[in-house]
């Protein structure tokens, strides 16, 4: 009785730390989620830009003043900055996603072994 009791603590514990590892999982996804968002709102800012100084038929002062020069230049560097970190999450991620197979690998082999155990006796 008292091995069950073990092999089901165990089990639990294998289980919050699964949970655990899911959750960083979830946080790492976010961040790069996060990402992807501040990527694509640039693109399509840009892409907007693009259409508006195409459709424009009067003088366009921004241009005219080097903003879209300075804008574009600024576009390039947060461009460069957020694939940096989404390489850099990248790895988070994939160091994470195999903690946390390591972490479900464990709960579920306690898991089967408590079974085991409880249908022997």
């Amino acid at each position: 009785m008292k091995k069950l009791k073990d092999l089901r603590r165990l089990k639990d514990v294998a289980e919050m730390s699964l949970n655990v590892e899911l959750s960083t999982l979830s946080e790492i996804k976010r961040e790069e989620k996060n990402l992807r968002a501040r990527w694509d709102l640039i693109e399509e800012s840009r892409k907007k830009r693009a259409v508006d100084i195409g459709a424009a038929k009067e003088f366009d002062v921004a241009r005219a003043m080097g903003a879209d020069g300075a804008w574009d230049k600024w576009a390039a560097q947060q461009k460069r900055q957020i694939m940096l970190e989404l390489a850099q999450i990248s790895e988070k991620r994939e160091v994470q996603l195999e903690k946390t197979r390591k972490a479900f690998g464990k709960k579920d082999a306690l898991s089967q072994l408590t079974e085991r155990f409880k249908n022997k006796r």
